[in-house]
């Protein structure tokens, strides 16, 4: 058979056109939107949303606050349309406070979480993924394993959550006075339930 890729590629091209041929015939067919119509559409859905905060809580086992309880809140921009009855997606801006027996945590940031909420409840109920990196200031007291007891640290904490439990990591620096043998950088780390 002569030239066989050639008719090939012949007849692929033939079958790509035919639904824009199918379209083209009739006068039933629908018009086409403008490109003004489909801006004025996505704007209109962009007018509709509204700013939602959801309350945020956990507790969790971590270095260097030991045992903690955090509540908070998240900020996220949503169409007015979803109800979020099964779940949603809420990104935006994040902040928390969290005493622990160890010492306590002040958290700001940035967090992207699947979830859902109670009805005529602010706080999130069930997370079924979610992640999150905050800026945070740890302020040491009590029993704290660091050497010397109190003190504050200021860095970054990262933050990942599947159904039920939530890891975190982070890197603190020692911002207040400290004796010569002590690292200028404590890492974190923990495990808990929420968000």
């Amino acid at each position: 058979m002569p030239n066989t890729p050639l008719v090939a590629g012949a007849l692929a091209l033939g079958l790509l056109a035919l639904p824009a041929a199918a379209q083209e015939v009739g006068d039933d067919a629908p018009a086409q939107s403008s490109s003004s119509e489909v801006a004025d559409r996505v704007q209109g859905d962009v007018d509709e949303t509204s700013i939602r905060w959801l309350g945020i809580a956990r507790v969790r086992y971590s270095i260097p606050l030991e045992f903690s309880a955090g509540g908070g809140a998240i900020l996220a921009r949503m169409p007015t349309s979803y109800d979020c009855a099964t779940f949603c997606e809420y990104r935006g801006f994040v902040a928390q406070i969290e005493p622990g027996s160890a010492g306590g945590q002040l958290g700001v940031g940035y967090a992207r979480v699947i979830a859902t909420r109670k009805p005529r409840s602010a706080f999130l109920n069930n997370v079924y993924v979610g992640w999150g990196a905050r800026a945070v200031l740890v302020r040491t007291w009590g029993d704290s394993e660091l050497d010397p007891e109190r003190q504050t640290l200021a860095g970054f904490e990262g933050q990942f959550a599947l159904p039920r439990l939530t890891f975190n990591l982070g890197v603190l620096r020692r911002i207040s006075s400290a004796h010569e043998d002590a690292d200028r950088y404590v890492y974190t780390a923990g495990i808990g339930w929420g968000f």
